[in-house]
């Protein structure tokens, strides 16, 4: 298992996301399934940065295992306060007009349909997300 440390502020956002970049590029996903993952962890990486402990005094750990033929797996530790994203996910209407539509929310969504599995725990003093990315049915 691999894993990156950073502190929980946006000037770290480039090195974490070459980062995952790096992770996702040593799998057999096609292209777009890599934009897609890619796009869900950045997604979580600024979701602990800008709610979780946006004045950059907190660190978050992101690691990653990769099974070949099987799944890639990214775990986002983060020592902000107790904070449960899949908690309270919006319904989205994908339907309306964009004036329509609430500002925000579509974040955990986007995360839901980029990854076959979307987990939260609390782990001591750490809000724990997991994404996993099933490998399969997957090919270059």
């Amino acid at each position: 298992m691999d894993q990156i440390v950073a502190t929980a502020h946006r000037d770290e956002l480039p090195r974490l996301l070459e980062w995952v970049r790096q992770k996702i590029g040593e799998t057999l996903l096609e292209k777009g399934e890599k934009m897609r993952l890619e796009l869900a962890l950045e997604e979580a990486i600024v979701n602990v940065i800008e709610h979780g402990a946006s004045d950059g005094s907190h660190e978050l750990i992101l690691t990653c295992r990769y099974v070949p033929d099987r799944h890639i797996q990214f775990e986002l530790f983060d020592d902000g306060p107790a904070f449960n994203p899949l908690a309270n996910i919006k319904k989205i209407d994908r339907e309306a007009p964009l004036e329509e539509r609430e500002l925000g929310g579509l974040g955990i969504p986007l995360m839901q349909e980029c990854a076959d599995v979307l987990l939260y725990r609390r782990e001591g003093d750490q809000n724990v997300l997991t994404l996993v990315k099933n490998l399969t049915n997957s090919k270059e």
